[in-house]
């Protein structure tokens, strides 16, 4: 049987190899700083919006191109309804931002007419509507939320 003698063997690591360890290290922390500052998002203006009774129901918070919603009563919606979310501007004539969350909480997307209506602060209003929303483009039904959306 043949031994190895250990000072026969030596490893002796490459000259490029710390470098390249080091320059490895340097690329992941950059990519995670730059992904957290693209990613980084805040808040613009917030809401909580009440019901006719003046309780608590939602908040809402606008972000550059989204709604996030969270409900804070849990309200049932009637069965072939939904819920549409309004902005009423100045000049009155109201703005779909879109339907609520049928559980309370989500996401809603703003297109660019959406999201110059709240750039300014701005009455917020959610009517109860056919399913699917509003088909003349306008509030329909009875008005279930109501708030102001004020900017941070």
């Amino acid at each position: 049987m043949t031994t190895i003698d250990p000072q026969v063997i030596e490893y002796k690591p490459s000259f490029w190899t710390r470098p390249r360890l080091f320059v490895g290290a340097c690329l992941v922390v950059l990519a995670g700083v730059g992904g957290a500052l693209y990613t980084q998002d805040s808040v613009k203006s917030a809401a909580t919006l009440v019901t006719t009774a003046q309780q608590p129901a939602a908040q809402i918070m606008a972000h550059k191109d989204y709604l996030e919603v969270r409900s804070i009563a849990a309200t049932a919606v009637a069965p072939g309804q939904s819920l549409e979310l309004w902005a009423i501007p100045e000049d009155g004539v109201p703005v779909s931002l879109g339907l609520l969350p049928e559980d309370g909480k989500g996401i809603i997307g703003l297109n660019p007419r959406q999201q110059e209506s709240i750039k300014k602060p701005v009455a917020l209003m959610v009517s109860s509507e056919i399913k699917g929303g509003s088909v003349s483009k306008q509030p329909t039904g009875p008005t279930v939320y109501q708030g102001a959306l004020a900017t941070r």
